[in-house]
């Protein structure tokens, strides 16, 4: 009789261990693995994705907002390397061998052109975010806010350049017009230097940019939107209630 409730209790136990990685994904998920130009990646929990680093055929880390993911096997299998934490996480920074997340997020304008980019470095990981350890800021540029046009390239996350020159920005859609620059916006993609719109499949709230060592785009953001939330209709997103987060990843370099 003991050695039947020992087994219970560890069933049990492992039970409520659930990796995160194992949650059921919607059985219509309207968000595919694959679009002609575009590979993607959902987060194992439903929350969004704030930020994104690494490379899709290698190691991937996201930020959910407040923890960190680690894949490995193309965004297949999730290990939490990260726990909740106190400070909102922006994304990540690589200098040298070491990777840095980001709490804070910072917004610059000068003229009719912006940027996003992060600060204030956390935590610290050598081994690519298997392990992580408090950071004591010693490194200026990850611990100051810079002047507009001295941000160092891997701080940004909106707009991201490419070795070429081309500039790729979250393109915001303003509900009231085309000339509009302020007020309720939606997010159906990227825009270049060129002025080039590049559209998602699907609409998203979208969160941040990255480009990796092979300068594929990485889009991060939320969730499909269903229900757009304006003229009279509810807001509500495809496959999640909180807006289970996504990320696109360009199949080669954008043009």
């Amino acid at each position: 009789m003991k050695t039947l409730i020992c087994c219970a209790f560890l069933i049990l136990l492992l039970s409520c261990r659930k990796n995160e990685s194992d949650i059921v994904a919607p059985e219509h998920d309207t968000v595919l693995a694959e679009y002609p130009d575009w590979y993607t990646l959902k987060a194992p929990v439903d929350s969004d994705i704030e930020g994104v680093w690494g490379d899709r055929d290698k190691t991937i880390l996201i930020s959910t907002g407040y923890a960190v993911y680690r894949s490995t096997d193309k965004g297949n299998h999730w290990q939490e390397v990260l726990a909740q934490q106190s400070i909102g996480i922006s994304g990540f920074v690589q200098n040298q061998d070491t990777l840095f997340t980001m709490t804070g997020l910072s917004n610059q304008s000068a003229g009719e052109t912006y940027q996003q980019f992060m600060g204030h470095a956390n935590k610290y990981s050598l081994d690519e975010g298997v392990t992580w350890q408090p950071y004591i800021k010693r490194n200026p540029i990850l611990a100051n806010t810079p002047t507009y046009g001295t941000v160092d390239k891997r701080l940004r996350i909106n707009p991201v350049i490419a070795s070429t020159g081309t500039k790729y920005t979250i393109n915001r859609v303003f509900l009231a017009g085309p000339t509009a620059t302020i007020g309720q916006f939606e997010t159906p993609g990227v825009i270049t230097t060129t002025g080039r719109r590049i559209d998602l499949p699907q609409l998203h709230q979208l969160q941040s940019l990255y480009l990796d060592g092979q300068e594929r785009l990485y889009i991060a953001g939320t969730d499909a939107v269903c229900g757009r939330g304006h003229s009279g209709e509810g807001f509500s997103f495809c496959n999640s209630k909180q807006g289970r987060g996504v990320v696109y990843i360009s199949k080669n370099p954008l043009p």
